[in-house]
């Protein structure tokens, strides 16, 4: 009686806290937010931040988000079968198994998979002064698993868990990484054994351990006993049952999937961490890194070094961003457990001929167009030199530009007024220095790979402002939302008129001019190369669909050898980290589509509902029996 007290006290508590929420001064809380919110958080990884008395720990919890249409059916089954057998048929709390908890049948605790979806990305691993207690929590999960199964759909929900649940410590998080590390394989070309053995993982992942000698027997029969459950539920036959028993785990070849997220980790916690964690705090920030383009901004920048393409006296910076600001990836040095140093937002280098994209939206917004004539001839002496390029007198804007001719840029701010190019470059983004010095079209100015890859985005995305951002939300031990970044604020910078002939531009370099080595296989590519004197600084920056990608390689201070050109390594890199996401993307888009079928539609939730659910579950505690308390229960769905 104590146990059913405690519980019924704890979640009623949570729903009272819940009742007072229509309050405009109250807080908002993990589950209040939209549901497309919502879908969106439960697919993206977390930085986890500690402020200690010293400074800071951090990590990343970097799942790769698998779709729905991407988990395969065997392992959808299996863990159902073994953590949520009612799944499809509760609304998010098994009432069944919450009353024999209640009434002390159970040790496990009875929690759904919303439940632990809810406690793995609210109340895990957090802690504070206002941390939830244990007891609270179980409240709260009780409470909200309801709406939360309403606002994210049963398909989609169990792909979050299977996403977001651990298979081993910090770094095996989710199906995807769990099978690659457990089997080399990917998820979709899972056994029925191999599924049963990781769903049988889930309760305790050390103690279920496949590859340790010490756990592997039990890890096998604890997949004897999912698969057992398995045919037991009808979700699959004896003979299905026989076989996969006599199969066993048949492991794949391919590589363990590894990121190095700690570039973007810190970023995070020096951007957001004074504001929102207070000392002896962990705080989760829900993040926008995307794990599947993190890892093939580094697996490319490998093979190119590899290749002998990026000398060894070079380091690397590298940004890839959603058109919109957020950023998806970041490499911060050539091996960040060697050079610790993040490259891409902190190594202060001049930004070479990349700066040039403000003098095109100048020149269109006083009149100039693509064929506009523009003279391409010294100033003084040999200065602007255009290299080896010699100079050309006449040429067109579009030509000057795709060739990188540095006489035409300086002579073409002159002519429309350096103060109006140096505004044009503050509006998106970039802070040029002093606007009375003409060279500053050329990047005589300090900058970072973080600003100018997304000057280019502003450019991307329709002339729109961009700031770039890391993090979608920020959750305390509560699940109080302490920040909301899910909407993107747009605001315009450039004007329209000027976006189609600064595509046309940007299109050419790519297609004519420095930026060859950056053309892609199927897709439209733009962006600009940029090269620094004596050859210091080799930068790439542009787009193509949805992903802006800024590459910055700089020689080390006193380091001598071979040297970079941006139409050298930088653009080759573009290529290569363009092609594999666009075709990423393109696949994925297919899955989305078969994914739709079972896309839950969003509808707004009733809280009303779950205080209704409650009294009918208090109804069904003072049954005297079982079979009365299903009546109760199940009533609606018998009429």
């Amino acid at each position: 009686m104590t146990r059913a007290f405690t519980f019924v006290a704890a979640f009623l508590l949570a729903g009272a806290a819940h009742a007072a929420a229509p309050q405009a001064a109250d807080p908002v809380y993990f589950w209040d937010l939209k549901p497309r919110s919502l879908r969106l958080l439960v697919a993206s990884p977390q930085v986890m931040v500690t402020r200690t008395k010293t400074g800071w720990d951090a990590y990343c919890r970097c799942p790769v988000a698998l779709t729905p249409a991407e988990i395969p059916s065997v392992m959808k089954k299996a863990i159902v079968a073994v953590e949520d057998k009612r799944y499809f048929d509760h609304n998010g709390v098994d009432v069944l198994s919450l009353l024999s908890v209640l009434k002390g049948g159970l040790s496990r605790g009875g929690s759904t998979i919303p439940m632990q979806l809810l406690k793995n990305l609210v109340f895990h691993d957090l802690r504070g002064s206002d941390a939830l207690t244990r007891l609270e929590r179980k409240g709260a999960e009780v409470w909200y698993a309801g709406l939360f199964d309403e606002a994210v759909g049963k398909e989609e929900l169990l792909a979050a868990y299977l996403n977001q649940i651990e298979f081993g410590g910090r770094d095996i998080v989710g199906l995807y990484r769990a099978s690659r590390h457990y089997f080399r394989k990917e998820p979709k070309d899972l056994t029925l054994y191999e599924a049963a053995l990781l769903a049988g993982m889930v309760q305790a992942p050390a103690r279920f351990n496949p590859l340790k000698e010490r756990t592997r027997e039990r890890a096998h029969e604890r997949a004897l006993l999912v698969l057992k459950l398995m045919a037991e539920q009808g979700k699959i036959t004896e003979k299905e049952r026989r076989r996969a028993e006599q199969a066993g785990a048949r492991p794949g070849v391919l590589p363990e999937f590894r990121i190095q997220p700690q570039a973007f980790t810190e970023w995070v916690v020096q951007g957001w961490g004074e504001k929102y964690v207070q000392p002896g705090e962990t705080v989760r920030f829900f993040v926008t890194l995307n794990p599947r383009f993190q890892h093939l901004a580094e697996r490319h920048l490998d093979e190119l070094e590899k290749a002998g393409s990026i000398p060894s006296s070079y380091d690397v910076g590298a940004v890839m961003m959603a058109p919109n600001g957020r950023v998806q990836a970041m490499v911060g040095s050539t091996d960040w457990s060697e050079r610790q140093f993040n490259n891409a937002v902190k190594a202060s280098v001049q930004a070479g001929s990349t700066a040039k994209l403000p003098l095109l939206i100048a020149a269109c917004e006083s009149g100039k167009t693509p064929e506009s004539r523009v003279i391409d001839l010294p100033i003084t002496g040999n200065w602007p030199a255009n290299g080896t390029l010699g100079y050309k007198g006449q040429t067109t804007l579009r030509e000057a530009f795709a060739s990188s001719r540095n006489a035409a840029a300086v002579r073409l701010a002159k002519e429309i007024g350096v103060d109006k190019v140096a505004e044009a470059s503050r509006r998106i983004g970039i802070e040029p220095g002093s606007a009375n010095d003409p060279s500053f079209v050329l990047g005589s100015y300090s900058t970072n790979v973080m600003t100018m890859t997304g000057a280019y985005a502003a450019v991307a995305n329709g002339g729109y402002e961009v700031k770039p951002s890391g993090v979608l939300a920020v959750i305390d031990g509560r699940g109080q939302v302490r920040a909301d970044f899910l909407t993107v604020i747009r605001t315009r910078v450039i004007p329209e008129k000027c976006i189609q002939p600064t595509h046309a531009m940007l299109r050419e370099v790519v297609r004519s001019g420095t930026g060859r080595a950056a053309t892609l296989k199927r897709w439209s590519a733009y962006g600009k190369t940029g090269t620094t004197t004596g050859n210091a600084d080799a930068w790439f920056v542009g787009w193509s669909e949805e992903r802006v990608l800024g590459i910055w390689m700089g020689r080390r201070r006193g380091d001598d050898g071979p040297t970079l050109a941006g139409a050298g390594a930088p653009a080759a890199y573009f290529r290569r980290v363009a092609n594999a996401t666009n075709e990423w993307a393109a696949h994925q888009r297919s899955l989305d589509e078969r994914s739709a079928a079972v896309a839950h539609t969003e509808r707004q939730i009733d809280p009303r509902k779950i205080v209704d659910w409650f009294s009918t579950l208090g109804h069904a505690m003072k049954a005297p029996d079982s079979q009365s308390a299903k009546d109760i229960l199940f009533k609606d769905k018998r009429t």
